[in-house]
């Protein structure tokens, strides 16, 4: 009884502060990085070439116990890509980038839940994981790929809302993904 006792806690944190595993990029595809963010981008990408850009919608595939965010979620991650990718948008073809993505994890903060739970400040709990790829054309190759996860405690915001963080990862996965495929992007606040 007593191991058990000590097995539990320590596959409970192990498993509360794993990265979840990749589900929607294409097995396959040579990730590289460290830790939360990993990324893979063909040498011979040159989104100038392609006539635009098709995003498809995003899928959730984690459950959330908020319908209202597990539908809008998808659509600020689409929606993002969309803008941030700053291509124009046509109907997938054989020359245009076809955008696929997922939310693979999501937690918004929970102030309640995370007190004495090693949280010594609001905002370390939540996190949000995403997939992000693309490839020339609808059947073509992967050219790009970008799997994240965001930790809450690493962003910083004006208001306190708990989901106000998951929204606000899925604009710099976006907008990270967006840098990968067009090096040349530049944002407000970059350096």
């Amino acid at each position: 009884m007593r191991y058990l006792l000590l097995v539990v806690p320590l596959c409970a944190a192990a498993c509360a502060s794993s990265t979840p595993p990749q589900r929607f990029i294409p097995s396959g595809v040579a990730l590289s990085g460290e830790g939360d963010k990993v990324s893979y981008r063909t040498a011979n990408l040159d989104a100038s070439r392609l006539a635009g850009a098709w995003v498809e919608k995003t899928q959730m595939l984690v459950k959330l116990g908020d319908h209202k965010r597990a539908e809008s979620l998808p659509r600020e991650l689409q929606s993002n890509l969309q803008s941030f990718l700053g291509m124009k948008t046509v109907p997938a073809g054989a020359d245009v980038l076809v955008v696929r993505s997922a939310i693979t994890g999501a937690r918004p903060d929970d102030p309640l839940a995370d007190v004495g739970a090693n949280q010594p400040q609001r905002g370390d709990g939540g996190y949000t994981s995403v997939e992000i790829y693309a490839t020339e054309g609808p059947d073509g190759p992967v050219v790009a790929a970008l799997r994240e996860t965001i930790r809450s405690e690493k962003l910083t915001l004006d208001g306190d809302a708990a989901w106000a963080r998951t929204e606000k990862a899925l604009a710099e996965a976006a907008a990270r993904f967006a840098k990968l495929v067009r090096p040349d992007l530049k944002f407000p606040g970059d350096r």
